[in-house]
């Protein structure tokens, strides 16, 4: 009985090289020594994307919720107020309150701001930018003279 399997096969197996083993064995070792690393750390990141996402979502809300308390607090201030002065006293009363710390505030964040060195450093170079854009302007009467 004859078989297919005769041994006179003309087809050769490419064997690695040295140098290619030693390639594929040292990239094994590094993808079983960094693959548990890196699976940690996308966890983690994954973990702090929907802390974040969920932060985001009920800082969002806290702020949408507050807007709303903050206007039917002042709507039931003036309310109250109205039971004992006109109603454009009550008004003037209930505007005051909630103008005078917000200009307290714009205060103090116009003042923080004017203490930001990158600033006054911005402000001190587009002033000599302006400041030399005048000076050519001026000098070249073909160039922008518009400035």
């Amino acid at each position: 009985m004859a078989t297919d399997h005769s041994g006179y096969s003309t087809a050769l197996e490419p064997q690695p090289s040295p140098i290619e083993q030693i390639v594929r064995i040292l990239l094994a070792e590094l993808a079983a020594w960094l693959g548990p690393k890196l699976y940690r750390a996308g966890k983690f990141l994954a973990a702090e994307v929907a802390r974040g996402v969920i932060a985001l979502a009920t800082l969002g809300f806290a702020l949408v919720a507050a807007a709303y308390g903050t206007i039917y607090f002042f709507r039931f201030l003036t309310e109250l107020f109205t039971q004992w002065m006109p109603n454009w006293a009550a008004l003037l009363t209930t505007s005051a309150l909630m103008l005078i710390p917000a200009g307290i505030a714009a205060l103090v964040g116009i003042w923080q701001v004017h203490r930001m060195r990158t600033v006054r450093a911005t402000a001190s170079a587009a002033a000599a930018v302006g400041s030399a854009a005048r000076t050519f302007a001026r000098r070249n009467p073909h160039g922008a003279s518009r400035f």
